[in-house]
């Protein structure tokens, strides 16, 4: 005949083993809180693509279930990865996003494109908003669209200064041009 385990004995057991190695009650029992690390010491997975587009549909308006959901992936999961990577904050029912890691823009500089390591989202935005402006003048012919960028650019993570092509000509020249899209560039840089 079998032996009949004590599970209430077992958990008290792994329980004070954990508090003598210096854990919190929480990571004893396998369950750390979101601002803790597991007890096992294995790290966090690195971010990948379902994360980053819970993330994304969460910048956009959707809910942290919502967004989770939409990803595949665990409402705790994406919980998980937005603390420990410090991407929101909450901020009574809703979530703020403070997502400010580097990343990877394409920008067009004296006549060519050039890709531009950003140091945050404020600035990936500008690029984005700029380069949205250079496509729309090349469908409209209109200058007003490159008058707010003027004078203006991106300084990278180095501290070089990128201004932003706004002559008419040197755009055509760039538009005829094998070039590659905004899109094909832009990407999160990891620390």
């Amino acid at each position: 005949m079998a032996r009949k385990r004590d599970y209430k004995a077992e958990y008290r057991r792994r329980i004070e083993r954990g508090l003598a190695k210096g854990l919190s009650r929480s990571q004893a029992r396998g369950h750390p809180a979101i601002t803790e690390a597991s007890a096992s010491g294995v790290q966090a997975p690195n971010p990948d693509d379902l994360l980053e587009a819970a993330l994304k549909a969460m910048r956009r308006g959707a809910t942290q279930k919502a967004a989770a959901q939409s990803a595949g992936v665990s409402a705790e999961r994406l919980r998980r990865f937005i603390y420990g990577r410090q991407l929101a904050v909450r901020s009574g029912l809703t979530w703020v996003m403070t997502d400010d890691r580097p990343r990877r823009v394409a920008i067009i500089s004296r006549g060519q494109t050039r890709s531009v390591t950003v140091a945050s989202f404020a600035d990936a935005q500008k690029a984005g908003e700029y380069f949205n402006a250079a496509g729309e003048f090349l469908r409209s012919n209109d200058l007003t669209w490159l008058e707010p960028f003027d004078g203006d650019g991106l300084t990278d993570t180095r501290g070089t200064f990128f201004p932003f092509e706004t002559d008419p000509n040197a755009l055509y020249r760039h538009a005829a041009a094998d070039a590659p899209a905004f899109h094909e560039i832009y990407q999160i840089v990891s620390n």
